[in-house]
């Protein structure tokens, strides 16, 4: 593992940041579960069920965006989707609070691109364009450790990481959301990843909400017959607790 010594030295110079966050004041968790499910029926039977879990912390100091991602579906009876996607995403603010470093970290499976394990981990810096009440907007940069084992076989490497997210109240009832984020391998920029996740929630009431989401999955490098993109509109309802 070439790159793990690289990013550790790296890692050690940030991770002791965390612990000047013990003095945050006016502390912000949000913490929420998604159930979304499509089915269709006819030519063609298809089930597919998707539950999200999300936990983030705002403060002064720090922002900690945690969530856990899932998914299962069948076309005529046969498994055509299975994933499982869980990100953290530590931020310590510095200078005009705009700016942060921090870690980025993620655990990816999928069963259909026989993708065992990817782990990606480094870290990363950023600025909030927009930082209110009403309206988030952030981009970061950072260089990851990457590991995976596809299909049996194991690999390590570096890679870059380049991600904005944008969330904007609507009124006080709806928002909207968009996270994108990219990666590559530094030697080789041919072998790239990426995410789009993109929506709107409607408040029901105070807790329960209902959403609608379009997310795009594209891998460059994939096993023969699969597609390099996977494209996904779900609908579903969210608890906020």
């Amino acid at each position: 593992m070439k790159y793990s010594k690289a990013v550790i030295v790296s890692l050690l110079a940030v991770v002791p940041m965390i612990g000047y966050s013990d003095g945050d004041t006016n502390v912000i968790w949000k913490s929420s579960v998604s159930l979304g499910a499509a089915y269709k029926d006819g030519n063609t039977e298809k089930t597919l069920y998707t539950v999200k879990l999300k936990g983030n912390r705002f403060a002064e100091e720090s922002d900690w965006l945690n969530s856990l991602y899932t998914e299962y579906g069948k076309t005529e009876g046969v498994q055509t989707e299975g994933q499982l996607r869980g990100q953290s995403d530590y931020r310590r603010k510095f200078g005009d609070e705009r700016m942060y470093g921090g870690v980025f970290a993620e655990a990816y499976n999928d069963a259909l691109k026989d993708i065992d394990i990817r782990i990606k981990i480094g870290p990363n810096v950023g600025y909030y364009f927009m930082y209110e009440d009403d309206v988030k907007f952030d981009v970061s940069f950072g260089i990851n450790y990457g590991y995976e084992s596809v299909n049996g076989e194991e690999r390590d490497f570096a890679e870059y990481r380049v991600a904005a997210n944008y969330l904007r109240d609507l009124s006080e009832t709806s928002s909207y959301y968009l996270n994108v984020e990219y990666s590559a391998n530094v030697e080789d920029t041919d072998d790239g990843n990426g995410l789009l996740v993109t929506g709107v929630k409607s408040k029901i009431n105070s807790q329960l909400s209902l959403f609608v989401e379009l997310r795009e999955e594209y891998d460059n490098i994939v096993a023969a017959g699969v597609d390099h993109t996977d494209s996904t509109v779900l609908a579903g309802l969210t608890y906020d607790f």
